[in-house]
């Protein structure tokens, strides 16, 4: 029998049995579904977009195009994947070792520049949250990429402890037109009018409210809640294949905090956190040391420890964006596990023929307009 002719209900049994789905319904990947998700690339199927997870995981169009048809993507989210897939394959990113570490690491994708408009990527109110197709698809489709391209089960290579939610949903647009700053992708180089998908690892995800709404208030509360866990560093050894440690942190402002810090810049935000932001060191001994190098987490000190230390080595391990819809709550997410890589979306020559087509069908009568 032929996918066309199985039923619903059979194939998301096969495909379940077989340990391809994330536990959810997925869209049958018949061969007709497949090749209207290749309309929107022009990379022929059999490219290789790189190496997930260890040697058999080589990734190809035809691959990701298969995994996004199962998690409800449309042709028009292609561009948006490859480049997805692409920061998942660089080095830098370490996602194998996000993906297999008994850290429950999740995966955290944001997407910056015009393509959030064309796409109806939320970046306001309830931005991580749920609703939007285009958060939930792609997230969910980059992480069904990974998982079957790496051929990765609990248990047999995926050995987190207690699992994290947030593995294959954390996608969220940044809120550019109400951010005080320029936005993070031009912060790492690209041009604002470009449009970029930032991947990193995070292992936490903890929403707070500032103590007091000031400008002193907001930051105060930014280091409050710096958890132990929520360090910065790069170790010496750190390098592509990060035998070493390489942590950042990213903090998620709504507009109106961000409002509040609009007379600094973030490299001033960043500088400040970097002073302020100490624990007593055996706090940190107890939470982040079995990521470190061996030297420093059991090595015998050669003279004897300060008391205090800071949580960053660093500015440059800190990350601000804005995001969110009206309200005061803020996120810290992190630390993540190797650096945050950041990769351009391509658009196909076909672009405006892909929106004309499917882009009705990111049309919704629900909610508020975003902003």
């Amino acid at each position: 029998m032929s996918q066309s002719e199985a039923s619903f209900e059979d194939i998301y049994s096969s495909y379940y049995k077989d340990g391809k789905t994330d536990g959810l319904p997925i869209v049958p990947p018949t061969e007709e579904r497949v090749e209207r998700m290749l309309d929107g690339t022009d990379l022929d199927w059999g490219t290789k977009l790189g190496t997930l997870g260890s040697r058999e995981g080589i990734l190809t169009i035809e691959k990701l195009a298969v995994n996004a048809v199962m998690a409800g993507c449309l042709p028009i989210h292609m561009p948006v994947l490859v480049a997805g897939a692409e920061a998942l394959a660089d080095p830098k990113s370490n996602a194998i070792q996000a993906s297999v570490s008994t850290g429950s690491w999740a995966y955290l994708f944001l997407v910056n520049g015009p393509i959030q408009e064309a796409l109806d990527i939320n970046s306001g109110t309830g931005a991580f949250g749920q609703g939007f197709r285009s958060n939930q698809t792609i997230g969910r489709a980059l992480g069904l990429t990974y998982k079957n391209c790496a051929q990765i089960h609990p248990g047999e290579k995926e050995m987190s402890t207690l699992g994290n939610p947030f593995k294959f949903g954390l996608l969220a647009g940044e809120n550019e037109t109400r951010s005080p700053w320029e936005p993070l992708h031009v912060e790492r180089g690209y041009d604002e009018g470009e449009s970029t998908i930032t991947f990193a690892a995070p292992q936490s995800y903890l929403q707070y409210l500032p103590d007091n709404m000031s400008a002193q208030g907001v930051v105060e509360s930014m280091v409050k809640y710096t958890t132990p866990n929520m360090i910065g560093t790069k170790t010496e050894t750190a390098n592509e294949r990060y035998e070493g440690a390489q942590m950042e942190v990213f903090y998620a402002l709504s507009p109106y905090n961000a409002r509040e810090l609009e007379d600094f810049t973030k490299a001033e935000i960043k500088a400040y956190l970097f002073e302020n932001a100490q624990r007593p060191t055996h706090e940190f001994d107890s939470s982040m040391s079995i990521f470190l190098d061996s030297a420093e987490a059991d090595g015998a000190p050669a003279e004897l420890s300060p008391l205090w230390g800071h949580q960053f080595d660093d500015p440059d391990r800190i990350n601000l964006f804005v995001t969110g819809g009206s309200g005061r709550f803020n996120a810290v997410i992190g630390p993540t596990l190797g650096g945050p890589t950041t990769k351009r979306i391509t658009l196909p020559e076909n672009w405006e023929e892909l929106l004309d087509r499917y882009g009705s069908e990111l049309a919704h009568d629900w909610g508020a307009p975003n902003e």
